[in-house]
């Protein structure tokens, strides 16, 4: 039965499969068959669009990788450029009083070769920017464009790709068209108008044809240059103009104006949907429309044809006014037609249009009531609605009244009652106070419950807010002096953050250093890192509470009875506040880092008061403080100079006394900056300890692990934290450690010794009785001693190894119950002794009291970096899981004849590259910038080069393209690596010497003249791209004499032929500088370097003069070999000695009392330079030397 069963079952599905009926007809037939192709189709359409849409994202992602170079780029050329004018300045002051001529900074970037002599431009390669293009994915990208090239006079040559048009406009007869900026990589928009005639130029032409084209091209060299006079506008609510191109035809003039690309749509959207716009949003709008028309017409400036299509709203809900004056000149241009009898002709507006700057303002009260009515207004003359609001009603009248005297100018209208709304006196309720009074964030501060109900934000505030707009708030996080922390989720990617709201004065000091710190953050990308993504400022209107003066001010005069701080119960178990202050007398400057600290909420946007200080309280260092509901806290905002001192519970006191006065609230504008950052699930590293971290062995030693990591990182970017302590390690949902407040960081390496008058009053700011560290940088228990010193002292980022030291201690120690058992043994651990607890057993802890004892050291030359500390083996081995893999991966790349090295050879060489990789590998390669014009040029300038190395009896010689890697070669530059089928590294060439070296001592070469001109290649920091090729020229002397100069003087000849053959060289005026290892070596022994660090010194020097660091990153490497700061001090004066031999040679004869071996090194040196100077003079060498 089981067999019938399975048969009758294989029978079925058989039939079932097979036994169709045949198609009725052969139409139906071929309607099936049509289907399984258009199926077909959709699937080939459907893998088209997959490949496209990947090519897309490698496209984006290259792009975002290069904004973020290019970025980096532009702040170390900022750095630069700075560096650069202050050792310009000194230069010049050291030359009018020495007598010699000094060079410019370390890091060369800016070189002066005497009076007349001309500053050498960057080469192309360096000074090129990377192409930048942005993919939107509901854009078609268009298969066909045309390449337009724009003259300017500031930037030259704009070679623009012409894409596809975005629409016409019939009033003014232009089309606009997207474009790319190709140098700059930015998105533009052409606006372009055609001047057609009906025959082509040339001999049918009548005399009376021509003389009006003629005069066609006269009234366009007019437009053309009133555009040049745009150009310069510049105002945050109008297009700029980039540049204007006219382009002819046989049949007509093209007119082509570059204009600066705005994301968004025009006004006359709302007209095309009879959509009326709220009265609210018109005065958002009208605000800014009023400040564009104000700008141009005190520029002298009138827009002509101000329409809904001539207002454009950009992203961010902001306005960009456009078509202003040129755009109607050039429209009634092209409207004439030049082979036209003259005729009349009739208006197709349907109301009368008005001249001049009053005709604009006529023109913006016609299209503001055409918005708020949804339809554009026709009747004439023009009756304003009585519905309207009165104050609106009343704008528009004053701007579309018949008479130009009674009609009022943009400047006048932005004083209406209907932009201006009058402040109205609001009660405050009693129990608000404590939220609004001195916390400078207000709706963020309230819990999550209440944020959408606040009413301090109009619900026109929330539609333009890009806060409100792009995230959802979810839970306050915490508060402080300088604002609040919330956890938001954003509505796009689904992904949680955390924002930080500050309130900020964009016109005090202290923004500035704001804007200062969140560049620094912006910089840093690293796993242990807390990452900052973004930052934008918003404006809001906020009620702020304020005093009847009658009262206020003699309550603000009136002393607290015992002049001191009344704690809160929070702030009393607070240790790090109520830790014994250091000692004061140090002649370094500091700023305040306290926490919990009650004299810290006042408003920081208004006063000045600190504002002088470039390392002052940060914004970032009160992120997760608890708020306290005690009314002693209460603070008044916006307080004068007078009352800046008092304590907070001042007011407090004053409040409770005076609690029938009359407070009354004011709206005011106040700006808020939001900082984007990543979010850290779980809790932070105080609360890991007390929880009893010190149990868990394995996971203490892995979390102190990340936190080196992320302090390695910091340092390697010339940044100290300076404020290192649990609470700002953060651990995220996977616990990972993440660094983060980074309110005190700095990327000054070294603190710089101020006056005594600062130091007094750095002194005097220490009037906390609470025990919190007024004057200092970093909180009490974990600051380093040379930060707390008496004496004058520089300090690097060793200051942070000591705060690591005292956590690490807090991590590997039990909980302590009291907050004095913390500061008692902190304290005795913070001797210079080190005097550890007694329950701190030594063997047990042995590996834990070696690290701490190294970290705490007193003397800051002896405590380790974070890279030494992290490849010391006082650090037990990472955890077992990468442990073995690191072993796996070890021993299988030592076995290279082994079956697994094999196997994950074939295995990486087995790799499917996608379409994508393959489309954007040498896509900047091969970006259609190829010119047979810049090839001959290329090709005649190695005919040339060549000629004059064959005169000097040279051969043209290559060498082998590949080289085996070899870590001693290019050791700290960055080569182009290979691996072949075996897995071998093989790199191409970096430069056309080493490998011309290794052919010579392969064959035994001994005497030996050979030029090569060839490429050499250096990597992209972009992953799955070409190397970047440039061409190099090579001319080489091998001789067998050893203790002659002649080949080097005529290698220098050798150049100095090149520059004379060319002309274009000739006005650059070059110089020839000279140097000698010997004297290299001399100066860093006579400035007391050690022999021993010589070499990483040179590195340091290379990288420098290459461009490579910044001076400050120059600084910080210094200061981590722990060299003194007299040994840099004289280091930087020799090391910056420029100039001819008779000026330089004079102040190195100083250094020949020193040692017999600096002297002698100095003779030696001085003695080869003088020998070549001489040859390279027999030899007629024209060049400054």
């Amino acid at each position: 039965q089981v067999m019938i069963f399975e048969l009758a079952d294989h029978v079925q599905s058989f039939l079932s499969e097979y036994n169709k009926p045949p198609s009725k007809s052969f139409h139906e037939e071929m309607l099936k068959n049509h289907q399984k192709e258009q199926e077909r189709l959709a699937q080939e359409e459907l893998r088209r669009a997959q490949e496209q849409r990947e090519i897309l994202n490698e496209i984006q992602r290259r792009e975002e990788e290069k904004r973020e170079e290019r970025k980096k780029k532009e702040i170390a050329k900022q750095e630069r450029l700075e560096i650069a004018a202050l050792t310009s300045q000194e230069n010049s002051h050291r030359r009018d009083t020495a007598g010699y001529r000094v060079a410019s900074s370390l890091n060369g970037s800016c070189l002066e070769h005497g009076v007349n002599n001309k500053h050498r431009p960057n080469s192309a390669g360096r000074s090129k920017r990377e192409r930048q293009l942005s993919v939107s994915n509901n854009e078609e990208c268009p298969g066909n464009y045309e390449v337009l090239n724009f003259s300017t006079s500031g930037a030259g040559q704009l070679i623009v790709h012409k894409g596809k048009c975005l629409g016409k406009d019939g009033q003014l007869g232009k089309s606009v068209y997207n474009a790319l900026e190709i140098r700059s990589g930015d998105f533009v928009l052409i606006y372009e108008w055609v001047l057609h005639w009906q025959k082509k130029m040339g001999r049918f032409l009548t005399t009376h044809e021509i003389e009006k084209i003629e005069k066609c091209k006269k009234q366009l060299q007019g437009a053309e240059a009133e555009f040049s006079s745009l150009t310069k506008l510049s105002h945050p609510n109008i297009v700029h103009y980039k540049c204007m191109n006219l382009k002819e035809r046989d049949d007509s003039i093209v007119v082509d104006i570059l204009v600066e690309h705005i994301s968004g749509c025009s006004l006359s959207t709302y007209l095309h949907k009879e959509t009326p716009v709220p009265v609210e949003q018109l005065r958002h709008y009208v605000t800014q429309i009023l400040s564009a028309l104000d700008y141009l017409h005190n520029n002298s400036v009138v827009h002509k044809v101000l329409c809904a299509s001539s207002i454009l709203v950009d992203a961010e809900g902001n306005i960009k006014v456009t078509d202003y004056s040129i755009s109607k000149r050039l429209a009634d241009i092209c409207k004439a037609d030049v082979f036209e009898q003259t005729k009349v002709r009739f208006s197709e507006d349907g109301l009368p249009s008005k001249p001049g700057k009053k005709g604009d303002v006529w023109s913006l009260g016609l299209l503001l009531l055409s918005l708020s009515q949804g339809h554009v207004t026709k009747e004439y003359p023009v009756a304003v609605p009585t519905n309207l609001p009165a104050d609106f009603q009343d704008f528009l009248e004053k701007c579309v009244c018949l008479e130009d005297k009674e009609r009022w100018t943009p400047q006048q209208l932005l004083q209406h009652s209907f932009i201006n709304i009058p402040r109205m006196k609001m009660p405050v309720a009693e129990e608000n106070l404590d939220d609004s009074a001195g916390i400078d964030c207000v709706e963020t501060v309230v819990p999550s419950s209440q944020i959408s109900s606040a009413s301090f934000f109009t619900e026109t505030q929330r539609q333009f807010s890009r806060y409100y707009n792009e995230f959802e708030e979810l839970k306050l996080l915490g508060k402080g002096a300088f604002g609040a922390v919330i956890k938001v989720r954003n509505k796009l990617d689904g992904c949680y953050y955390a924002v930080k709201r500050i309130r900020v004065n964009p016109a005090s000091k202290q923004f500035r250093r704001i804007k200062g710190e969140v560049t620094l953050l912006s910089r840093l990308n690293h796993e242990n890192i807390v990452r900052y993504y973004n930052a934008w400022i918003e404006k809001h209107e906020s009620p702020v509470p304020t005093v009847s003066s009658s009262e206020t001010s003699e309550e603000k005069r009136m002393p607290t009875k015992s002049g001191l701080f009344i704690l809160t119960t929070e702030e009393t178990n607070d240790v790090e506040a109520n830790a014994p202050p250091p000692v004061l007398t140090s002649s370094v400057e500091w700023s305040t880092s306290c926490e919990r600290s009650s004299s810290n909420k006042f408003s920081g946007a208004d006063q000045e008061s600190s504002d002088d200080d470039d390392d002052g309280d940060g914004v970032f260092s009160h992120s997760f403080l608890p708020t306290t509901d005690s009314e002693s806290e209460i603070i008044f905002d916006n307080e004068d100079e007078n009352s800046k001192g008092h304590p907070p519970d001042e007011e407090g006191n004053e409040k409770n006394s005076h609690g029938g006065e009359d407070r009354t609230a004011v709206i005011q504008t106040v700006h808020y900056l939001y900082i984007q950052m990543e979010y850290c699930e779980k809790s932070t590293l105080r609360d890991t300890i007390d929880q009893g971290l010190y149990e868990d062995t394995s996971r203490l030693w892995r979390l102190f692990r990340e936190i080196l990591d992320g302090l390695a990182y910091i340092h390697e970017k010339g940044m100290i934290h300076r404020d290192l302590k649990p609470v700002n390690i953060f651990l995220d949902s996977d616990d990972h450690v993440k660094i983060g407040d980074f309110g005190l960081a700095t990327d000054h390496p070294a603190s710089a010794v101020v006056s005594k008058q600062e130091e007094n009053h750095s002194d005097s700011s220490m009037s906390d009785p609470s025990g919190n560290l007024t004057g200092m940088v970093g909180t009490a228990l974990y600051v380093s001693p040379e930060v707390q010193g008496s004496t004058k002292s520089t300090y690097n980022q060793k200051v942070d190894l000591f705060s690591l030291g005292i956590i690490f201690f807090e991590m590997s120690y039990h909980p302590m119950s009291t907050a004095s058992e913390r500061i008692f043994v902190l304290g005795q651990l913070r001797l210079p002794t080190i005097v550890f607890p007694k329950d701190f057993d030594e063997v047990k802890h042995a590996k834990q009291r070696s690290v701490i004892t190294w970290l705490l050291n007193h003397d800051p030359a002896a405590r380790p970096t974070a890279v030494e500390l992290l490849k010391s083996e006082r650090l037990p081995p990472p955890q077992m899981e990468e442990s073995e893999l690191h072993e796996v991966l070890h021993h299988t790349l030592a076995n290279v004849d082994g079956k697994a090295y094999r196997t994950m050879m074939s295995q990486i060489f087995s790799q499917r590259i996608s379409p994508a990789i393959d489309y954007t590998y040498d896509s900047d390669m091969l970006k259609g910038s190829f010119s047979i014009w810049a090839a001959k040029i290329q090709q005649h300038v190695c005919e040339t080069v060549s000629r004059i190395f064959k005169r000097h009896g040279a051969i043209k010689l290559h060498t082998p393209l590949l080289m085996p890697r070899n870590k001693k070669l290019y050791e700290h530059n960055e080569a182009s690596y290979f691996m072949d089928h075996s897995g071998m590294l093989v790199m191409l060439p970096y430069d056309l010497r080493i490998p011309f070296a290794r052919f010579v001592a392969r064959n035994n070469i001994s005497n030996l003249k050979r030029y090569c001109i060839e490429r050499v290649f250096r990597p992209r920091k972009l992953d799955r791209c070409h190397p970047k090729e440039l061409l190099e020229c090579a001319f080489d002397i091998i001789t067998s004499t050893g203790n002659s100069f002649l080949p080097i003087a005529e290698t220098i000849y050798a150049i100095s032929e090149i520059i004379q053959e060319f002309s274009v060289l000739q006005e650059r005026n070059y110089s020839i500088y000279l140097n000698h290892t010997a004297l290299l070596k001399a100066i860093l022994l006579h400035c007391g370097i050690p022999e021993d660090k010589l070499n990483q010194v040179y590195i340091i020097l290379y990288d420098a003069v290459t461009e490579k660091l910044t001076k400050r990153e120059v600084e910080a490497k210094f200061c981590n070999l722990s060299l003194t700061s007299n040994s840099l001090s004289r280091l930087y004066r020799f090391i910056e000695q420029k100039g001819e031999a008779s000026n330089v040679f004079p102040f190195l004869n100083t250094m020949i009392k020193q040692k017999p071996g600096v002297t002698q090194l100095l003779k030696h040196g001085m003695k080869d330079l003088e020998e070549i100077i001489g040859l390279l003079k027999q030899l007629g060498i024209k060049l400054q030397v």
